[in-house]
Order: C-alpha cells, then structure tokens, then sequence
C-alpha cells in the first residue's frame, strides 16, 4: 500500500499490527509513524536500530504477555537485521503479536536489495511503499497539512511553496512552519506573507517568472539581475525559462485542441494556479511569437554552450525580445 492507503486503513477500528516501511521519501515514512504513535499514545514506545538488535532479543517483545501494557516497537535501518534462522517461529508470531505493533523502517537505498527476506515474512497488509510524490501529491499532502493547522493558504501562496520545495517535503514543512510563525494568530496567509519571510532569491525567482508571463522585459532584466548576484548559474536560469516557455507552448495547443482548464491540468500535472495563470497571460503572446522565442531559447541554450559570449549578456538579449516595443 502507499502512504494515502496508510492513512485511510488508521481511520479504521481495527488495524494491523505488524508493519515494513520501505522507499525514498523519509519525511511521509517519520509522519505515518507519528501516526502510528497518536493510535498508541498510551503504549510504551521503544526504538532499536537493526545493527545492534537480533531476533532473539525481538521475539520476547511478540511473545508478550496480555496482563502486559500495550507496546509500540520501531526497528529502524531494519534492512540490517540479520535473516532469522527460524523463519516459521518469526512468520507466526508476526502474525498475531500479543499487545504489541512493531514498524520495519528501512533507511536509504541500502533497502533496495536488503529488504527482501522482510517482505517475505512481513503479513502483505503492513507492507507501505513511501514513494516520491507527484506534483499533484505534494499539493494533496499540503493541503491536508493546512486541514489539520487550520490554516488556510491562498493559490499563488501554495504555488510558491510547491515551486520552491515541492521536491523535499521536510524543507516545505519547514517553510510553511516558519511563515505560519511569523503570521502569529492569522488563519489566512497570503503572497505577502510569504515575501516577507523569503530570501530575496526566492522572492527573485517568483517575480521573474511573473515578468516572462506578463512580456515585462524592465521587471524580468531586474528580476535577472537578483538571481545573478544571488549567485545563481546562467544554465540553471536559463532552464527556467525554457521550462516557463515550454509550459505556455503546451497550454496553449491543448487549448486549441478543445481541452478545459481542469483537463490541461491534470495532463500536465500542474499546479492550478500555473494553468490560470497561462491562461490569463496568453493574449500577451501570439502563436508565431511563441514559436519564435521557443527558437531563440533554443539558440540561446546552444550560445551559453558552446561560445565564450558572456552568458548574462546573451540572457539580457533574449530579455530584451520578450518586449514587443523592442522588436
């Protein structure tokens, strides 16, 4: 099962007892097991790691008598526990342990090829993969953060938070932590509030994509000059753009094509504001100019690669084309 599967099996009566929590995203694996930890908050709560703890010394924990107080047992790094040499006793008490839930956590991509024999004698409905969620994951996980703060957040803020961090869940938790302090007793956060707990990189970054939608080349050349002396590649910057560029270039066919706002969105698996944006923004381009930016970014990337020109200069060109009073 996933992590969405996980939640919604804890909203149940009866739940299993015996879990393996495998994948790359930590951060969802930490929060289901503090799940897990409000489900038992009145079990006693121990923590070993794989590598200092055998089977031996874990049986006793399954084999617990029901007079005994309800435990919680994590074994973490669990892909370094050592293969029982009795799989069936293990097998068997895993499947109906006495007054105690045990969590397998596997750590990092060492599980990836230790995690095998668990798999195996772990019961099937305790097995949760903690993959990387999609865009349109990260959005669900936010959005189910805010329900459980309180807290409401409007499109272009959650925009910002998923641009900047939607690949690492515990750095956007960290955000969204620090401007929810900063706002003290407010419910609702907007743009604002975020600008004013945000580096002026980041703030950079979010008018700078703004400038290329709406064609302001004055706003866009400052919104370059930010990013450079906040040290920021000309290649990444420019991916930026084409990234921006490639994105209006789709939203636009699809329009053609007869497709709606909410269809474009879950096609291209972007955030609703993006798409709302786009579209708004899309009188400001023609469909030849759209083509004929595409190309000079293409040329553009080719220059930056391939010459010895000054790459903010070539960047500060393509700029300077976004003005149709300029070309």
């Amino acid at each position: 099962m996933n992590y969405w599967e996980f939640k919604k099996l804890l909203r149940q009566k009866e739940i299993p007892l015996v879990y393996l929590f495998t994948g790359e995203e930590k951060f969802l694996m930490e929060d289901a097991l503090e799940t897990l930890r409000d489900k038992f908050k009145d079990a006693s709560y121990q923590v070993f790691f794989g590598e200092d703890i055998t089977w031996k010394e874990i049986i006793p924990f399954l084999e617990a008598s029901p007079l005994f107080k309800n435990q919680l047992l994590v074994i973490r790094h669990c892909q370094n526990l050592r293969e029982p040499k009795d799989k069936d006793k293990i097998i068997s008490l895993l499947k109906n342990p006495i007054n105690t839930c045990i969590v397998f956590m596997a750590n990092g991509e060492e599980e990836i090829k230790k995690r095998s024999y668990l798999e195996k004698i772990v019961p099937k409905n305790g097995i949760v993969e903690f993959s990387k969620l999609k865009s349109d994951g990260v959005r669900r996980w936010l959005n189910e953060k805010l329900k459980e703060l309180n807290i409401s957040l409007d499109s272009e803020a959650q925009y910002f938070l998923t641009m900047f961090w939607g690949d690492n869940l515990a750095l956007l938790y960290r955000e969204l932590e620090k401007v929810i302090s900063f706002v003290g007793e407010k419910k609702e956060i907007g743009i604002e509030d975020l600008n004013k707990v945000s580096s002026p990189k980041e703030i950079a970054f979010f008018t700078f994509l703004d400038a290329l939608y709406k064609r302001d080349v004055f706003l866009a050349l400052s919104g370059l000059d930010t990013l450079w002396n906040e040290a920021m590649p000309p290649m990444v910057i420019l991916e930026i753009i084409i990234k921006q560029f490639r994105q209006i270039l789709r939203v636009y066919a699809l329009l053609r094509e007869g497709f709606s706002e909410d269809e474009i969105r879950d096609k291209l698996d972007l955030h609703p504001f993006i798409i709302r944006k786009v579209i708004q923004n899309l009188t400001n381009f023609t469909a030849a100019e759209l083509f004929r930016l595409y190309f000079l970014l293409r040329q553009l990337d080719q220059d930056i690669k391939s010459t010895a020109k000054n790459p903010r200069i070539l960047l500060e060109g393509f700029l300077i084309n976004l003005n149709r009073t300029l070309t």
